[in-house]
């Protein structure tokens, strides 16, 4: 297999139900039953590491919805820890326990948690459930320098973002702090300029020079962290999209593909949810679908993607 086809992430959606109530998220709305097969996850794992389909320092995340509400979710990454691959556990932290701590002790995964606010009542108004922030804290404080943080920027936060940062920096027990701008709901019936909806219009931060001027700062104390993971570029980006979100449209086209690849809980192979699947480990071998050919032609498919704010250009996959 070709370098140029060799991923460094490899995302696992192991669930598409969740136990919050996101206010950006309508994923908590699914009641899916169609849930891929632990074997079957384990199996294209197990392919794509011994096929050369991974990069050396390739990270595989299991996410959700809520991951944790899957019974084997440490029986999979116990298993891809077992390979050698590093693994991240993404989690709201909601159903952390002490059994849930030992079990991902003895895991050694990473966690990535959520964190919109230092105000407990913010961060847990957002999830949409009280005692989100206390649980997310305790992780942090059990797991030291295994946490790393997300926080997504909204009107709730916005003159927040700073004070996060410079928190997450002094902070020796978190691993990290990235930062996402709101986008439009997941799930949601009518995501189209879901900013000016009634429904969703609230999350939209609407004085742009002050959302400029909290983002400037944050640009600051990013050039002088070593623990802030969102590029310079990417924050100044952030500016353009708070300024005029329709104006985005990936018009460079979209390299997701270059490096991520994503398994999802119906076991469909993508690249992206909205390009659509190019095939499915049921129906066939990860390594059979992975053909150069098929790649290339989902590469080039998604070239030509114009899609609006869409949230996979503006916030997981911006290329610098």
């Amino acid at each position: 297999m070709s370098q140029e086809h060799k991923f460094k992430n490899l995302l696992c959606i192991v669930t598409v139900n969740c136990n919050l109530r996101c206010r950006m998220c309508f994923n908590w709305k699914n009641n899916e039953t169609d849930e891929i097969e632990a074997g079957r996850l384990k199996e294209a794992i197990s392919d794509l590491y011994k096929g050369g389909f991974l990069t050396t320092d390739a990270s595989v995340v299991f996410a959700g919805g809520e991951a944790l509400l899957r019974n084997d979710i440490f029986e999979l990454i116990k298993f891809s820890r077992g390979l050698g691959l590093v693994t991240t556990l993404a989690t709201s932290g909601y159903l952390y326990n002490d059994r849930i701590r030992e079990q991902l002790r003895d895991s050694d995964s990473y966690v990535a948690l959520p964190l919109d606010s230092l105000k407990r009542n913010t961060h847990d108004y957002l999830r949409g459930k009280d005692g989100v922030f206390d649980n997310a804290m305790r992780i942090i404080q059990d797991f030291p320098r295994k946490v790393s943080l997300t926080c997504t920027i909204s009107a709730y936060n916005i003159t927040e973002i700073c004070e996060i940062a410079e928190w997450v920096e002094a902070n020796d027990n978190v691993a990290g702090l990235g930062f996402q701008a709101i986008v439009s709901p997941f799930n949601a019936p009518n995501r189209n300029n879901f900013y000016h909806s009634p429904e969703f219009g609230h999350l939209w931060p609407k004085d742009v020079s002050a959302v400029c001027a909290s983002l400037d700062k944050l640009i600051e104390i990013r050039n002088r962290s070593k623990k802030i993971y969102t590029t310079q570029k990417h924050l100044s980006f952030f500016k353009e999209y708070f300024s005029d979100p329709a104006s985005i449209n990936g018009e460079a086209g979209c390299r997701v593909g270059d490096a991520s690849l994503t398994i999802t809980n119906k076991a469909d192979v993508i690249f992206c949810s909205y390009v659509g699947k190019f095939g499915n480990i049921r129906e066939a071998a990860i390594t059979d679908i992975l053909s150069a050919e098929n790649v290339q032609s989902m590469k080039n498919k998604m070239l030509k993607c114009k899609r609006e704010s869409c949230e996979f250009y503006v916030n997981c996959f911006f290329e610098d």
